[in-house]
């Protein structure tokens, strides 16, 4: 073999030892490294992630410190709102309080006991009803009206309140007097400290006694009492709910029938 044949082979040897020196640095040592840097990279980027969330529930909260006496504020008028038990008694003086400054009488307030919270199934839209019909016109109606049920019922569920612990008390009040009291009156009820919805109301209009407001004289004929003229009287029935952080269930009979006396507190 000549000189220039092994010196060829010489170079090509190196050559090939070079790539294998090369492919063997890449796959040992390279492409390893690099896996580890792309590995802390990524795991950077979570901790990173994760330092903002936890930055941003700490700005809430010390947003919420600064805030402490407001939120103290509306969580009081909240509990006034909707309290916690039946708290039938102070709803009865909040009413007692309202007779006094609106001026109206009390006749007569009635109270059930407190019945479970039960959530209204939304309504299912026109549309999709009718495209469920089209699509599936060959569908078992009863199948699909329980399916459409179901629905309804589990977008009506709330994770929060349930009938174990929020329960719904009717009230029922009648008063008499002018019809301006009768509207504060009622006005109040619905702007209260106590939450109250009230969806009835029937105002009447109760006779006038003539006599009312006439003069009155002594017995030589002087005015003692010059006339008025008689206001018009009215009476009102008035309807609607209060509401309680209560299992119904467990809660003690609030059911009472207060009347013209007692609902004036004498």
């Amino acid at each position: 073999m000549s000189m220039t044949s092994r010196n060829r082979l010489w170079v090509i040897g190196s050559v090939a030892a070079m790539v294998v020196i090369l492919l063997l640095a890449w796959f040992i040592g390279i492409q390893p490294q690099l896996a580890s840097l792309q590995a802390l990279h990524a795991q950077q980027q979570s901790i990173d992630a994760q330092n903002a969330r936890e930055q941003a529930v700490l700005d809430q909260l010390q947003a919420d410190a600064d805030d402490a006496d407001q939120l103290e504020a509306e969580w009081k008028t909240a509990s006034a709102s909707v309290p916690d038990g039946t708290g039938v008694p102070d709803f009865i003086n909040q009413l007692y309080a309202l007779q006094t400054s609106t001026g109206v009488t009390i006749e007569r307030i009635t109270v059930s006991d407190a019945a479970p919270f039960v959530a209204a199934a939304p309504a299912v839209p026109v549309d999709a009803a009718t495209d469920g019909s089209a699509t599936d016109a060959g569908a078992d109606p009863a199948a699909t009206t329980g399916t459409s049920t179901d629905a309804a019922a589990g977008a009506a569920t709330s994770t929060t309140l349930d009938a174990s612990n929020f329960a719904t008390l009717q009230i029922g009040v009648e008063v008499s007097g002018e019809y301006a009291a009768i509207l504060e009156f009622v006005h109040g009820l619905q702007s209260g400290a106590r939450l109250m919805l009230v969806n009835e109301v029937e105002v009447s209009t109760v006779a006038v006694d003539p006599n009312a407001g006439a003069p009155v004289y002594d017995e030589s004929g002087a005015l003692v009492t010059p006339a008025a003229p008689a206001a018009a009287s009215h009476q009102a029935r008035i309807g609607g709910f209060i509401f309680s952080l209560v299992n119904a269930d467990e809660a003690a009979s609030t059911q009472s029938d207060l009347g013209a006396d007692q609902a004036a507190g004498e």
